[in-house]
């Protein structure tokens, strides 16, 4: 086996930085800017995660493409949450907000409108769910339901598979060290430590789960449909067939 050069390594990373830096001059401007306001010089502290030692800052962004500040356009292959529904801006979105916005106004009412019953008649009738709750995030939609889950099946814990993308819910920050779970790396203030609100076991192993799943003490096992946090890991097919069937007292897939 090779041995890694690093220094060599470190070299190409730091000359990749530097010319990532010219090409996106504008976003640097931003981005430095916006460190004497903001905790890491971004409105959520993930966008300062960027493979080019700061965000590039968008300008604009329709359909597929977002556009920057430096005039530099992409093809957006995330579409950022729920843009992957319909794209950046579609029309009838923005028609929809137009008009609450413009024309009847109160976009924080904190009271129920019309369009809330007809949504929620809309989703029963797509997806065969008789009854539907709002969230504003995808994290607040999953800690409500766990919270619905615990309340419903009495039970203490949930599942989870290591590193496993959830959004910001506290339970899910809990990942195996060999065998042995342990709070993740970069679980920043935790309310409690979550090895003790949460079981975790591999993706893709089914052995586990059952174990995991075996004394009924799981109300629910909170899973993505593939793995995104650490590249794309899909689900074994074998794993996806055996879970199928039919639950039972004990809690089983």
């Amino acid at each position: 086996m090779t041995e890694i050069d690093r220094r060599r390594v470190a070299t190409v990373h730091q000359a990749e930085l530097e010319r990532f830096a010219r090409e996106h001059p504008r976003s640097r401007e931003l981005f430095e800017r916006a460190r004497g306001s903001l905790v890491s010089g971004v409105p959520m502290t993930w966008m300062a995660k960027w493979a080019g030692g700061h965000p590039v800052y968008a300008a604009s962004a329709h359909g597929a493409r977002i556009e920057d500040v430096d005039g530099k356009v992409y093809v957006d292959f995330a579409l950022g949450d729920t843009a992957a529904m319909a794209g950046h801006s579609p029309p009838a979105t923005v028609a929809a907000v137009t008009r609450r916005f413009g024309e009847r106004g109160g976009a924080t009412l904190m009271l129920p409108t019309e369009d809330a019953a007809w949504v929620g008649e809309e989703l029963g009738r797509r997806f065969g769910v008789a009854l539907w709750s709002f969230a504003l995030t995808a994290t607040d939609a999953n800690r409500w339901a766990l919270r619905l889950c615990r309340a419903i099946a009495q039970r203490p814990y949930v599942l989870v598979f290591s590193h496993c993308y959830h959004g910001s819910v506290d339970e899910t920050f809990v990942t195996l060290d060999g065998v042995r779970p342990r709070s993740r790396a970069g679980n920043v203030g935790p309310a409690v430590d979550p090895t003790l609100t949460t079981r975790v076991c591999e993706f893709n192993d089914l052995e586990a789960v059952e174990r995991l799943l075996a004394d009924g003490q799981v109300a629910c096992v909170l899973a993505e449909p593939a793995l995104t946090n650490i590249g794309i890991v899909l689900p074994d097919r074998a794993s996806t067939t055996a879970c199928v069937r039919p639950a039972t007292a004990r809690g089983r897939c």
